[in-house]
């Protein structure tokens, strides 16, 4: 990149930061809330921006992409109502809860959703989860190690079943070439496996 190029760019980041947010209304009555806030820029522009919010926060939340001694990925086949499939095969996910450190929520949520531990755990990579209207920060960990400690723990409004499965066999999900019932639709399962190999690879 040219320099006249880059210096452009570092000026436009500069005057596109917000100098001033203020909360017009907000509303946070369910799991789902939203937040108007009355933004100003550096530019001097004003305009209105909505936030959603989980469970009256952000809704910040990590995936684990756990690999077992054997080598073997585990995933779940989840029901989500709202999608058409109404059940998806993803990897274990969840919200982190307030005041806990992101890789204490992997190793809680992996436990509690697969009954697997996990040798190590250590973050992949991280992202908004919809930076037009959230705040949320996804993190992705690899857990390594992986093995079956206990049943799993889940919550009577989730419905949960786990799988072992060969990096193989999650490729031929993705190119839509496999014999299992389920897709891997969510983005952040995707995105997981997808950085994962690309690390492996030495690409990133």
């Amino acid at each position: 990149m040219d320099s006249i190029t880059l210096k452009k760019m570092k000026e436009t980041v500069e005057k596109l930061k917000v100098a001033k947010s203020e909360l017009i209304s907000s509303y946070e009555e369910g799991y789902i809330g939203k937040k108007v806030y009355r933004v100003t820029l550096a530019d001097g522009s004003s305009r209105l921006c909505e936030q959603i919010t989980k469970n009256k926060r952000n809704g910040d939340a990590v995936i684990i992409l756990p690999i077992t001694t054997d080598g073997n990925f585990v995933m779940i086949l989840e029901s989500r109502p709202n999608t058409e499939e109404n059940v998806v095969a993803e990897f274990p996910a969840g919200m982190v809860d307030p005041g806990e450190e992101p890789i204490a929520s992997a190793k809680r949520e992996l436990l509690e959703e697969t009954g697997y531990e996990a040798e190590e755990l250590y973050e992949l990579e991280c992202h908004y989860q919809d930076q037009g209207c959230s705040k949320a920060k996804i993190r992705i960990f690899v857990a390594v190690g992986c093995k079956k400690v206990q049943e799993q723990r889940v919550e009577d409004s989730e419905k949960i079943e786990c799988f072992e499965m060969t990096y193989d066999e999650i490729l031929k999900m993705l190119r839509g070439e496999s014999e299992v019932p389920a897709e891997i639709l969510d983005s952040g399962s995707k995105l997981a496996f997808m950085t994962y190999t690309l690390k492996k690879k030495g690409i990133l």
